[in-house]
């Protein structure tokens, strides 16, 4: 009878606590309806069984109570932050952070109050853990009974985890609404706890399903494709150009948005007008940085494999294919440059398995200046033009920038420009975001400018590929700000542009991350390999810009797979090859 009563007020302060945290459920409590406390329940349920485990581990209720409590008030704090930077709620997926606990908690530390505050919390929480586990033990809860219960506790949790019967009846997706498509609406019908939970019933275990080889034939003879060749002579070392590829961070072009301010990105436009520039359209919105990378790095659309959201977490390949590998086969140097924590995002896996012979990381910035919270642009800047030799074989570097990273508050020497901080129609929070970032943007801008001047300098032919991996998470901006072609924040393109030293040419298209390495290939003037030459007769049509079709997909999945050249062949046995 007690432990029933324990349980029972454990529990409705569980439900309370979850219905003031979590937006979806019901604050104020009231009665109207019971829908609202059905859901609060199937959130609780599961905060329940983890108090259970720790009870069984510990055999203390106030300490298991207590650990489940600062379990909590994590989740709802990552969750919130989450939300308010990338305005998407926390997902199972997000916990892979966790395999570089270190790297990605120094992090997102800058997102949370300052030091010494984070040590009081920790101190406090240590100290409070460390008085509950003096709390007298359960005596009756040792031997069988014990044994029992952590049984029951463990089959109940895993075959929640699992989705098995009962639970998926219970947390019935339809009746609830879910939606993994669309996982904010999802949150706000179902609240953070059942929505992680059905997000982790849909996509646990999927990996992009092996194509087809008939039907994938029959798109690649459907789509018109003559199947290219297979080789092509390799060029002497003498004609290859050295290649850049910078990727900066949360680069968005303020012209787009309707604003009083003058130019920003002046060195970015000048140089738009002597190369190859336009709008890119990125597999991702105010975050997800290694979505655009690996779709320019790989030439893949992610939209061909939708349970992935963090690829170099999900898609572990000892060789993976891609543009890094066919510059390999000619000969070229490769060096990847990113002044973050290499096991950040996986990436010192991720780049071995792409083909990268070196990879700079944090290590090798250690006394690096800083702009704002991260190693300046000028700093990589530096390094991209000390790592640029004369002589040699040709040179690809590829530089993935974090200067204007989030969060957008003044920090250092950074502080936010006048004429930004001026947009009256910004409240005086988004005034100062806006500003902080606009600075940011001065700084960037004028590192584009010294990349263009070094690379027209070089006796060298050299290209310069600048790109920009997403719009920054200024969402208190884009609430008042509008964008000139009057589309939402998460439809605009970001800037590219490529900038050849021996040919000043001005072309514009629009394209996509995936469609970048074919299209750089094809202007250094390199034979690419078949997957880049089938995209490339893709090339000015819907699926180079937005969609992703049943036949681009296929190529996609056959590349991953391994089994296009396969596809391509059967296809020309139909089809002339050019």
């Amino acid at each position: 009878m007690r432990l029933g009563m324990i349980v029972l007020v454990v529990g409705v302060a569980y439900t309370l606590l979850i219905s003031w945290l979590d937006p979806a459920l019901p604050w104020p409590a009231t009665f109207d309806s019971a829908e609202p406390w059905r859901l609060a329940l199937l959130n609780v349920i599961p905060v329940l069984m983890l108090t259970a485990i720790l009870v069984v581990i510990t055999r203390r209720v106030v300490l298991s109570t207590w650990l489940t409590l600062l379990g909590l008030a994590l989740l709802y704090t990552v969750n919130h932050l989450k939300v308010r930077e990338l305005a998407t709620p926390l997902l199972p997926d997000d916990f892979h952070f966790l395999r570089a606990l270190g790297v990605s908690y120094s992090f997102f530390a800058n997102y949370l109050a300052g030091a010494r505050m984070q040590l009081a919390v920790a101190a406090l929480v240590c100290a409070v853990t460390l008085l509950l586990s003096r709390e007298p033990v359960i005596a009756s809860l040792r031997g069988s009974r014990r044994a029992l219960a952590g049984v029951v506790a463990v089959v109940l949790a895993v075959t929640l985890i699992q989705g098995r019967m009962p639970w998926t009846r219970i947390y019935d997706p339809g009746k609830l609404q879910f939606e993994p498509w669309a996982p904010t609406d999802s949150a706000a019908r179902t609240g953070i706890i059942t929505n992680m939970l059905l997000f982790y019933w849909e996509l646990r275990g999927q990996m992009p399903a092996e194509p087809d080889l008939s039907e994938a034939v029959r798109l690649v003879r459907d789509a018109g494709l003559t199947p290219p060749e297979a080789s092509s002579p390799p060029l002497a070392s003498d004609e290859l150009p050295d290649i850049i590829i910078v990727q900066s961070e949360s680069l968005l072009d303020p012209a787009r948005l309707q604003t009083a301010s003058g130019p920003v990105l002046t060195h970015l436009h000048d140089v738009t007008t002597r190369g190859w520039s336009g709008d890119l359209y990125v597999p991702t919105f105010g975050g997800g940085t290694i979505r655009t990378e690996f779709e320019v790095l790989t030439g893949l659309p992610l939209a061909a494999f939708p349970q992935v959201r963090y690829p170099y977490l999900q898609l572990t390949r000892r060789e993976f294919p891609g543009i890094v590998r066919v510059l390999g086969q000619h000969g070229y140097r490769t060096l990847a440059i990113h002044p973050n924590g290499g096991a950040f995002w996986n990436r010192n896996q991720a780049f071995r398995s792409l083909g990268f012979d070196r990879f700079l990381d944090s290590s090798e910035f250690p006394d690096a200046p800083r702009y704002g919270w991260y190693v300046s642009d000028a700093a990589l800047t530096d390094r991209i033009m000390a790592e640029l030799s004369d002589d040699g074989a040709p040179q690809l570097i590829m530089a993935i920038s974090i200067q204007n990273h989030g969060p957008y508050a003044p920090h250092g020497e950074l502080q936010a420009d006048a004429e930004a901080t001026a947009e009256a129609s910004l409240s005086a929070e988004a005034q100062q975001m806006y500003g902080t970032y606009v600075s940011l943007l001065r700084a960037t801008d004028e590192q584009v400018g010294r990349l263009v001047a070094f690379v027209e300098s070089r006796q060298r032919r050299t290209l310069l590929l600048f790109y920009s991996d997403h719009l920054p998470p200024l969402n208190a901006v884009y609430d008042s700000l509008a964008f000139q072609d009057g589309r939402a924040a998460r439809e605009q393109p970001v800037p590219w542009v490529l900038f050849d030293n021996r040919a000043h040419e001005s072309s514009s298209r629009n394209i996509t991350a995936w469609s970048l390495p074919g299209l750089l290939l094809s202007r250094a003037g390199i034979p690419h390999d078949r997957y880049f030459q089938a995209l490339e007769q893709l090339a000015g049509t819907d699926e180079a810009t937005h969609a992703v079709s049943d036949r681009v997909r296929a190529l996609a999945l056959l590349r991953y797979w391994g089994r296009l050249d396969e596809a391509l062949d059967e296809a020309g046995d139909a089809v002339p090859v050019d």
